[in-house]
């Protein structure tokens, strides 16, 4: 019993790798495969997708950049913490920025047509220096997830993230006119109810992807040095979170934590957030440690980018 069992398995396995070479080897459509074999086209579909599962069909994607992956890193970090991929960048002698590398990551997977959502901050703003090396992009709207930071632009890059993305990717740039927290829920219901502001919260629930920055609660968070929001302490904040993702903040287990301030947020509410089915984070450095892990703990993100030295410190976690 135990041998006709293998025998049988065997042969399912011959019949799948049939149908892979056949595919990927002699370049033959679904149709032409489906009438050589005698079996539906929707069945071809079906047995390519369960010899990708069995491993049969094993995919390697050449480039310049996969040198400076950390491939069994990667692994492990996808399989620690439920991601869909991850990339994690050597910090040795590379003669390739972390702000490159994650760009021409980027480059690879963000879509050509239909909208993305940016998060703020100086490392998204840093990476968007390095867009102008991607594929033209024009039919791609680059839209803001939050309302901006005025004059603290230079502290909290917001609407120029927007713009050094747009730029660089050669898309339209859907910038949020209002401040990215409000003085308190009414005053944040009171723009949301402005009409050109319900069009960009219709653009924003629409979007394929989201790419955010992590940030931290300690007392050298931006949204304390910058005095974003009046009367905001380190020790409040540290209390009540460990990090924030579009200034909605969250604790170690990665839930939403600090709803006080969450209410206040002109833009995409924590629900805007997890409902889209894409959520990139892009963030690197021991002192955001806990920041990123309760952001991977809870499920904030699908795909993480980050460093070599940081991804050790996740996986000892």
């Amino acid at each position: 019993m135990h041998k006709t069992a293998n025998y049988e398995q065997l042969s399912r396995d011959s019949f799948l790798e049939r149908i892979a070479r056949m595919y990927y080897v002699l370049g033959m459509n679904q149709q032409e495969i489906s009438e050589r074999l005698a079996v539906g086209r929707s069945s071809v579909a079906r047995f390519l997708q369960e010899a990708k599962e069995k491993g049969i069909i094993q995919f390697h994607i050449h480039s310049d950049i996969e040198n400076c992956r950390l491939s069994a890193m990667e692994k492990r970090l996808n399989r620690k913490y439920g991601l869909k991929d991850c990339a994690v960048f050597r910090q040795d002698d590379s003669a390739y920025s972390f702000e490159y590398l994650a760009g021409q990551y980027l480059n690879s997977i963000l879509p050509t047509q239909g909208a993305i959502g940016l998060g703020w901050g100086r490392t998204l703003y840093a990476v968007g220096t390095q867009l102008h090396l991607a594929d033209p992009r024009p039919g791609l709207k680059i839209v803001q997830l939050t309302g901006g930071s005025g004059a603290k632009e230079e502290l909290v890059p917001a609407a120029s993230v927007i713009q050094m993305w747009s730029q660089g990717l050669r898309g339209k740039p859907l910038l949020f006119p209002a401040p990215a927290i409000a003085l308190n829920e009414d005053s944040r219901i009171g723009f949301l109810e402005e009409p050109s502001i319900q069009e960009l919260m219709a653009e924003i629930r629409n979007v394929s992807a989201i790419i955010v920055g992590v940030g931290d609660s300690s007392d050298n968070a931006t949204i304390i040095t910058s005095g974003l929001v009046p009367g905001l302490t380190g020790p409040i904040l540290s209390e009540k979170s460990v990090g924030d993702v579009i200034f909605h903040f969250y604790n170690k287990t990665g839930r939403f934590s600090f709803q006080e301030l969450s209410t206040r947020v002109v833009g995409a509410s924590a629900e805007d957030f997890m409902s889209i089915g894409l959520r990139i984070g892009i963030a690197y450095g021991l002192h955001k440690r806990e920041a990123i892990l309760g952001a991977l703990q809870g499920g904030l993100l699908h795909v993480l980018l980050t460093t070599e030295q940081t991804a050790a410190v996740l996986l000892h976690e």
